[in-house]
């Protein structure tokens, strides 16, 4: 995008607020839905049933999907696999085995993804000690909250999960950079194109597991059907939003505000958050706070 960011205003925060209680709150909705859901029919529902709103409403808005030869349905398909359809696979099949709390505090560490990767591919955004102590903080963070796991067993299940859940935040890393390399398009709909074409890539696995899944409650389709409108639909259109009037230095503010929701939501469904836990969330966000922030210029 190319647009100039302004200063955050009072809409900028309002809209951040709900976007990081949107991300923050679905991995509770998401921890209960694959009790009744497999991984790749949870997320094609929820990506295509999300895909169908937002593209409703950017036709409602004026705007018009490009032709299938503009070059920008190639970048809508590299943010629907990295931005949403592999990151909500690899989540959605974690959370088979660890809880939602802890899920949040591992995508935690997208940021530090995004830093490094910016470093190589985004000019003026390359790696300082500054930038560089915030990254090993933070690796530090998901060291103390791995080590546990590891050492009873490289193989076990739940540090297999854990680590799913990290190739997610690597795969939301990778979202971020190609988002700022995206060409200049509208909010609206670049979300629309970017969901489109992350319902496309899970449309194989998703279809063949719907149809071979046994009967849902309607508490988990309603599940399912919340996770598309709210941290979906309404989350893509608000992150564009977001990063088109306020810029990306004040969207990643969400990324320290979103597991500490999601830490929230744990407690409230009754899920236990271990010392452990809490204090690698402290050490990660410590990282990513010291690895965003900006230099003081010297005094002249």
């Amino acid at each position: 995008m190319t647009h100039l960011p302004h200063h955050p205003t009072l809409r900028d925060w309002a809209l951040l607020l709900v976007l990081t209680l949107l991300w923050g709150s679905a991995y509770a909705f998401i921890k209960h839905a694959v009790l009744s859901f497999s991984p790749a029919a949870l997320i094609f529902v929820r990506i295509a049933v999300a895909a169908a709103l937002l593209t409703m409403w950017t036709y409602a808005r004026g705007h018009r999907l490009p032709p299938l030869n503009d070059k920008r349905w190639l970048w809508f398909a590299a943010l629907g696999l990295f931005g949403n359809t592999l990151p909500f696979f690899l989540i959605s099949w974690g959370q088979q085995t660890i809880d939602s709390a802890l899920t949040g505090i591992l995508v935690a560490t997208m940021p530090l993804t995004t830093i490094a990767l910016a470093h190589v591919f985004v000019p003026g955004e390359q790696m300082n000690a500054r930038r560089l102590a915030g990254f090993l903080i933070g690796f530090a963070g998901v060291v103390v909250l791995l080590g546990p796991v590891a050492l009873r067993g490289l193989g076990g299940a739940g540090l297999v999960a854990q680590l799913a859940v990290l190739g997610a935040a690597v795969c939301y890393g990778i979202n971020a950079v190609l988002a700022r390399l995206l060409p200049d398009t509208s909010p609206s709909l670049s979300g629309a194109g970017m969901l489109i074409m992350g319902a496309v890539l899970a449309l194989p696995f998703g279809v063949w597991d719907l149809a071979h899944m046994q009967p849902a409650p309607v508490s988990a389709w309603m599940n399912v059907l919340w996770l598309a409108l709210g941290p979906t639909a309404l989350a893509s259109g608000l992150l564009m939003q977001i990063a088109r009037t306020a810029g990306p230095s004040f969207l990643a503010t969400v990324n320290y505000m979103t597991p500490i929701a999601a830490v929230a939501t744990g407690l409230l469904i009754g899920e236990t958050v271990g010392w452990n836990a809490l204090l690698a969330l402290a050490i990660i966000l410590a990282g990513v706070w010291l690895a965003r922030k900006k230099a003081v210029p010297p005094p002249v």
